[in-house]
């Protein structure tokens, strides 16, 4: 009982101290902020004056006059947020503190236009008091920890530079721009894999057979067809499609149907693997790949509530979002709500609000501005209805912190504290930061999920364009115009070549003396990878004069020897050759993925469309560092394809 009365008698002088006119002169030191941004103290700056009740009569005194709205652009702010980021002074520290509190207040946890302001501003010794500044303007905004980081990286700081990195790349995803871009460029690297890799280990198995398909191709008609002759037949056969318009995929088609006739089961497999991750490539990822790249443009409402998410929107993109919003477009309704409120037009805020909620009344974000103009307002049970109505819905940090807010102002002193308590659970950093700014007539608004206009966006977007200009190059006649008609083929193909691998004897080498075996040109063949020669000699050695045997197995083995080394080095200079050496078509094919993923990740280290000033450095430490693990992943397989091959 004793605690309860002590904290009411302390909540009760908060009210009424916070309730007192504040001077303007007022200066407060800030806390420490080491932990968050580095080891360099902000400045102290002017405290935040308490939020005034924002009725209409305490913004537009004459109802006949010009909208808050007008009043703004007369000045030539577009909301209060840049008002405020412009009158707040000269200096860094009180100008990014102000501008941080008001956007809070207002919902915007990301003011992306202050922070490339703050990063490209400044002298040098001011860099990282303003980068700083840029980070807890924009947390979600990567190049504004990597300018931070640096900073810090110059300043002889290496920990927290290291740290920052990591945290931009983390940073990525949260922001709309750089997650596009970034989902984007992974979209492409993956298609650009997934073909190159397919197709490269089509043409290695292929080569690896054609000598004895050309071979046996030229028994059909005549066993005396010289070799070049044969080559030249087969060639031209693989080269067919060419002819006919089907490009490049129809030669590989060709060279498909080939290495599954003269390869093994395992090596049919791994290229009916190759060839469904070829048309996968080709189609569904490189088709969503261009529809992630192109979303940022794809639709006109998306990209203006983005804008004035971003605070950036231009009188077009506002008219824009009024025409959709009188064709009953959900996006432009709550925009439109979001931005009267930051406008300072509280009468249209709440006029769309309470729309928003007669449509939905579990609009959390509509539920939570209303909650907050009745608390501006002097309403307080009212504004704690609407904030239970919310909390009913979804809980999250800045309404159980609006809501704690409202209970103190009632003297409710249980369900104050278990909605701060609830509310640092959820995110005590950022309530850290409000409980901070130490004004009992401070609410915030919810910020507006990315999520809803990322997903307008990409919806709306057609990736078909990059998919069809990547099969005009591949595949610029039938098979190329479905993917129907490329898996098709490849199906119909393995079916076929495995009907057919076995209905005839295949030319082989032999393993000892490199001579090519045949069962239609030598009627004493032993085996496949035995010729007669080398039979007599191993395994027959009494048949033979013993000075002859051993002159011939020492030229073998010099053979055997200087052979070895031309794997080797084969193994190491071809990706994936050392796991076909090694009869591992599996290792072959997953040595190219790796070495392509390695080698895309490097080359298109910056992307592959430009930054669109969101990234910094961030993607780059990103790519290279996925880029060194792909590489590692690699020389593994390499390795392994080299035991093997040794234990052979």
């Amino acid at each position: 009982m004793r605690k309860w009365c002590f904290r009411t008698i302390w909540i009760a002088l908060v009210v009424c101290i916070s309730a007192a006119p504040a001077s303007a002169d007022a200066v407060v030191a800030q806390p420490p902020v080491d932990e968050m941004y580095g080891s360099v103290e902000i400045p102290p700056v002017a405290v935040v004056p308490a939020v005034v009740p924002m009725t209409p009569a305490a913004i537009v005194e004459d109802p006949s006059g010009p909208s808050p709205a007008a009043v703004l652009a007369s000045m030539g702010y577009r909301s209060e947020i840049e008002r405020t980021w412009f009158e707040s002074g000269a200096a860094s520290g009180s100008r990014g503190t102000k501008t941080r509190y008001r956007a809070l207040e207002l919902g915007a946890d990301n003011l992306d236009a202050a922070a490339r302001a703050l990063i490209a501003s400044g002298t040098e010794s001011q860099a990282l008091t303003n980068r700083l500044l840029a980070v807890r303007l924009a947390p979600d905004l990567p190049l504004a920890h990597i300018a931070l980081a640096h900073e810090q990286w110059r300043a002889g700081e290496y920990r927290a530079a290291l740290d920052r990195m990591a945290r931009s790349v983390l940073a990525i995803p949260r922001n709309l721009e750089a997650s596009i871009w970034l989902v984007g460029s992974l979209l492409v690297m993956f298609g650009t894999v997934l073909i190159a890799a397919s197709l490269v280990f089509m043409l290695v198995v292929g080569a690896s057979v054609f000598t004895h398909a050309a071979h046996d191709l030229g028994d059909v008609i005549s066993t005396r067809m010289p070799a070049f002759g044969r080559t030249a037949l087969l060639a031209s056969i693989t080269l067919a499609p060419l002819a006919i318009g089907e490009g490049a995929l129809g030669v590989v088609l060709v060279i498909f149907a080939v290495s599954c006739v003269y390869g093994g089961p395992r090596h049919r497999l791994v290229l009916v693997l190759s060839g469904m991750l070829l048309v996968l490539g080709v189609f569904p990822v490189m088709r969503s790949a261009g529809q992630v790249l192109t979303a940022l443009e794809a639709d006109p409402v998306a990209s203006a509530t983005l804008a004035v998410v971003r605070g950036t929107a231009t009188d077009s993109q506002v008219e824009l979002l009024r025409e959709a919003d009188l064709h009953g477009d959900e996006l432009a309704k709550r925009i439109l709500a979001v931005r009267a409120r930051r406008v300072g037009d509280v009468d249209e805020a709440q006029e769309r609000m309470l729309q928003l909620v007669q449509s939905k009344p579990d609009d959390v974000l509509a539920l939570t501005g209303l909650g907050n103009i009745a608390f501006d307002s002097g309403r307080n049970e009212e504004a704690i209805g609407y904030y239970e109505l919310a909390a009913a819905q979804d809980s999250n940090a800045i309404l159980m912190f609006n809501l704690s807010q409202a209970y103190a102002k009632a003297f409710r002193m249980e369900e104050f504290e278990h909605s701060l308590a609830r509310a640092q659970e959820l995110d005590p950093e950022l309530i850290g930061e409000l409980s901070r700014i130490g004004d009992t007539e401070f609410v915030a608004d919810i910020p507006f999920s990315i999520l809803s206009i990322r997903a307008r966006m990409i919806s709306a977007a057609d990736g078909d364009a990059l998919s069809s200009s990547i099969t005009r190059v591949l595949a610029p006649g039938w098979l190329g115009q479905t993917w129907m008609h490329v898996g098709g083929g490849f199906l119909l193909v393995a079916l076929l070549s495995a009907l057919f691998s076995g209905r005839y004897q295949h030319a082989s080498l032999c393993s000892r003396c490199g001579r090519r075996i045949c069962a239609r040109c030598d009627d004493s063949m032993w085996s496949n990878e035995l010729c007669d020669g080398c039979h007599h000699l191993f395994n027959r050695p009494q048949g033979t004069d013993p000075a002859l045997r051993m002159a011939r197995v020492q030229a073998l083995r010099v053979r055997e020897s200087r052979m070895d080394n031309v794997r080797t080095a084969v193994s190491l200079l071809i990706p994936g050759a050392s796991g076909l050496l090694a009869r591992r078509p599996d290792l072959c094919f997953m040595g190219l993925i790796f070495f392509a993923w390695a080698l895309v990740l490097v080359l298109w280290r910056d992307g592959v469309v430009p930054d669109p000033l969101s990234v910094g450095g961030a993607g780059s430490i990103a790519f290279v560092a996925a880029g060194v693990v792909m590489g590692l992943l690699y020389l593994a397989v390499m390795l392994t394809g080299l035991l093997i091959r040794r234990s052979l």
